[in-house]
């Protein structure tokens, strides 16, 4: 048997779902594709533009602490002014803002010219040998920022940035000569840029030398604890611009700028995995929303692929119920042009077969019929011939009263069997016929057996075949009573059963074995069932009463060995009819 395949639903939903599901994925990963990169590089580029607003925003500074420095350059060159007002104007301006915390002027050799710090606790060797002075005065440029150191000049310990630069300074007691100009200026102003940067969730940026020393660090005391290191060598070792490194089992990533006007470099530093949180997030989004979409892809594709399927599963329900004999599938199927055309055409061939099987059952009924018909017309020449040689024999005896009644009762006997023609007769009739032939036979075999005939008065017209009962007990004649030693009996009654008439013929005779019994109506028996007497066997009188009133109706037979036969025929009860021959008797 040839394995059957997959269903036309699985042929359309799962290449469908994994259509929708492949272009789904590939959308999906273009997507992340694209998008990635994008988030990556606006991370990176967002990362970029803070640190740039804070060197911005530090070069400001720096100007504004040139500004300051101008300032006390001009003061320096005005000679009318005294060291006093240079040093008032010098403290006002310090007073007024919290960056500064000190601006002095120191001759070449040491000496303190002018200070806005009141007491100065370094000697001239120690001012000599400081590196802000060094610095200065060797020219390594216009002007110098060192730091951050502790301060040295006062009595105050802090640590400070020193901005220093040569000078030219005079007063009203002296003329203008070199001088370095020191200004210390504290953490405040660095320190309130940096904290504003927020590169990532716990991204920071601090301030190196061109030395690679820091000078600012917003966890400079984490630092000094040892609880935290920096990566100050892959920062020494880039210059400038951004680079992504691993540090501290940190991927982050590290962007260094000069500050101008100063040899400082600001590095900024933003950890991947806080700048990349978005595009985790997008990611996330991206693989739910793909979940999704294949879920939706699947349940479409099954709901796409059941409503087109839906109405061939009617029609093959259709097909097989007409498969199983029952045609009686007339409802159309909608859907699809092509499946109403396919339905329309199933149902002209239902239609057709339908016409040939009732063209087949007419055919075969009438051609049982006929062949019925054509037994019921036979008569056995035996039982004529063995009739009529009685007739001679009591004839030749002197015995006309029982030529009389032989005679009389083969004619009742034809008669009924030709009956005008008709197949229904009435009880009465059918009963008259069987008497006739009873009386016929008795007579052949006197003393062979006795019979009895009941008829209730009501069931006389109930119609029914003709022919029933006479086939039956001319079987008991020839197959049960015959072969008796003793007289036999038959008995012939009509019962009323309410919806249904049973006509029972019994018999003393010799009955018959099980095997021989359950073969009498068996069509595919190859037993012989008909009689001696016309021919008419009990399977042909079954088949007639089925053909003529249905398949609940029939015989049924019961016997034992040595026991006796009984035959009873159920016909359905219908209303009553006129007699078809007159002049019967019962």
């Amino acid at each position: 048997m040839r394995r059957a395949g997959f269903s036309i639903r699985t042929l359309i939903a799962v290449p469908m779902a994994l259509v929708i599901s492949f272009f789904v994925l590939i959308t999906g990963l273009l997507v992340n594709g694209f998008v990635s990169k994008a988030i990556e590089d606006n991370a990176m580029d967002s990362a970029s533009e803070i640190v740039t607003q804070v060197n911005s925003n530090l070069s400001t500074y720096i100007s504004d602490i040139l500004d300051v420095s101008d300032y006390a350059r001009e003061l320096g060159r005005t000679t009318a002014l005294s060291p006093f007002i240079i040093q008032s104007r010098l403290e006002a301006l310090i007073n007024s803002r919290d960056d500064l915390v000190n601006i002095s002027a120191f001759a070449l050799d040491g000496t303190v010219i002018v200070s806005t710090e009141p007491d100065i606790d370094a000697t001239r060797s120690e001012i000599l040998s400081s590196l802000w002075f060094r610095r200065a005065v060797d020219g390594e440029g216009d002007f110098f920022f060192t730091g951050p150191h502790r301060n040295t000049i006062g009595e105050r310990d802090d640590v400070v940035i020193s901005y220093s630069t040569i000078i030219s300074y005079g007063d009203i007691n002296r003329d203008p000569s070199p001088a370095v100009l020191l200004i210390d200026l504290n953490f405040n102003a660095v320190e309130e840029l940096l904290e504003s940067v927020h590169l990532s969730q716990t991204g920071y940026a601090y301030i190196i030398s061109n030395d690679g020393d820091i000078v600012y660090h917003p966890k400079e005391m984490l630092i000094a604890e040892g609880s935290m290191e920096e990566d100050l060598e892959s920062v020494s070792t880039h210059v400038f611009g951004s680079y992504i490194s691993d540090f501290g089992g940190r991927e982050r990533l590290t962007i260094i700028q000069t500050v101008e006007q100063t040899r400082w470099r600001i590095v900024g530093v933003a950890f991947m995995d806080e700048l990349l949180e978005p595009l985790r997030m997008f990611r996330t989004s991206l693989m739910v929303i793909m979940v999704l979409s294949v879920i939706v892809a699947v349940l479409l594709s099954n709901i796409i692929s059941k409503w087109i399927t839906k109405p061939l599963r009617k029609l093959e329900a259709g097909m097989r119920s007409v498969q199983n004999g029952n045609f009686s599938v007339k409802e159309p199927v909608d859907g699809s042009k092509e499946v109403v055309s396919l339905s329309q055409s199933f149902q002209a061939m239902v239609q057709r077969i339908e016409e040939l099987m009732e063209q087949v059952r007419t055919t075969e009924a009438l051609k049982r019929q006929r062949e019925l018909d054509a037994l019921q017309a036979k008569i056995n020449p035996h039982f004529l011939y063995n009739t009529l040689d009685s007739v001679v024999w009591m004839a030749e005896t002197g015995n006309s009263k029982g030529v009389v009644k032989m005679v009389t009762a083969l004619a009742s006997l034809f008669r009924i069997s030709i009956a005008k023609g008709h197949d229904t007769i009435t009880l009465k009739e059918e009963f008259s016929h069987v008497r006739s032939y009873l009386d016929i036979q008795s007579m052949r075999y006197k003393d062979k057996f006795t019979y009895s005939i009941e008829l209730p008065r009501e069931l006389e017209n109930q119609p029914t075949i003709k022919l029933l009962v006479q086939p039956i007990v001319e079987n008991s004649i020839y197959h049960g009573i015959k072969y008796l030693q003793d007289e036999g009996i038959i008995t012939i009654k009509a019962e009323d059963r309410g919806d249904r008439i049973a006509m029972i013929i019994s018999d003393n005779g010799v009955g018959m074995r099980k095997e021989t019994l359950n073969s009498l109506l068996d069509r595919n028996s190859t037993h012989e069932h008909s009689s001696e007497g016309n021919g008419i066997g009990l399977l042909n009188i079954d088949e007639r009463i089925k053909l003529s009133y249905g398949e609940e109706y029939g015989l049924s037979i019961t016997s034992e060995p040595d026991e006796g036969t009984t035959v009873m025929i159920i016909i359905p009860k219908l209303p009553p009819i006129t007699p078809v021959v007159t002049a019967i008797r019962v």
